[in-house]
């Protein structure tokens, strides 16, 4: 017998290591905002939106959408450029707005695209049915993925995180997302039953891809039994 055989660890033993190192691998590659091949695109331009004006709700409180900006980058040889459009929507503490619905949309030019993330649209938050978004989506990312050809690749990193610091701040929201319309993205929030004990902050952005100016058109519409009322703003980036 060899004896310099007798030190060689076990084939099993080197296999769970291969098929560990393997696995923390993977995982590390699914869990970053920038794979292998991504290229970090920085928001070049930007435009806050105007505030809208603050909005009686029907039953007791009010609603105003805030914090509006439209942000855009550099245009890749094809001339297309990504811009993103983001807004908050604030319902007072003790609005009547219990087990309502809010709809938040942007409408941006026709000429405009919706960017793709692998799977889905780049729109946040996530249409989660009736998952609770403090559970789901509980915080904004730092960076998302899009398909866009810049700079000899095929899918940029952008930042998100900067739009607004929450999807939601109360628990008990869910949220959706209607059918699919050109030049437009909705949510739908279902609300929980009672007034809110603090101000509801609803946070949303959208990334799209164009070759003409960005601008938008945010309407919020809060429906529940005692009524609707809607908030609006617009803005143009240049």
């Amino acid at each position: 017998m060899n004896a310099g055989n007798d030190n060689r660890p076990p084939r099993g033993a080197l296999a769970v290591v291969a098929v560990g190192l393997l696995a923390t691998v993977l995982a590390a590659l699914l869990s970053t905002t920038k794979p292998i091949g991504a290229v970090a695109l920085d928001w070049e331009e930007s435009a806050a939106i105007p505030d809208s004006p603050r909005v009686e709700i029907p039953g007791g409180g009010a609603m105003r959408i805030s914090e509006g900006e439209l942000r855009s980058g550099e245009p890749n040889f094809a001339g297309y450029q990504l811009f993103r459009v983001s807004a908050v929507l604030t319902i007072d503490a003790g609005s009547a707005v219990g087990q309502g619905r809010v709809r938040c949309r942007t409408d941006v030019p026709q000429r405009a695209i919706p960017a793709k993330t692998p799977g889905s649209r780049a729109s946040y938050p996530r249409s989660s049915s009736d998952v609770d978004l403090l559970t789901e989506q509980s915080e904004v990312p730092e960076r998302v993925l899009v398909d866009f050809s810049s700079h000899g690749t095929d899918v940029a990193s952008v930042e998100l995180e900067d739009a607004f610091r929450d999807f939601s701040n109360l628990p008990g929201v869910v949220v959706s997302w209607p059918e699919y319309r050109p030049a437009l993205q909705e949510w739908q929030w279902g609300l929980p039953s009672g007034r809110p004990s603090r101000p509801l902050q609803l946070g949303f952005a959208s990334i799209w891809r164009t070759t003409v100016t960005p601008r938008s058109t945010i309407t919020c519409t809060v429906e529940s039994s005692a009524g609707e009322a809607a908030a609006r703003t617009a803005g143009t980036l240049g």
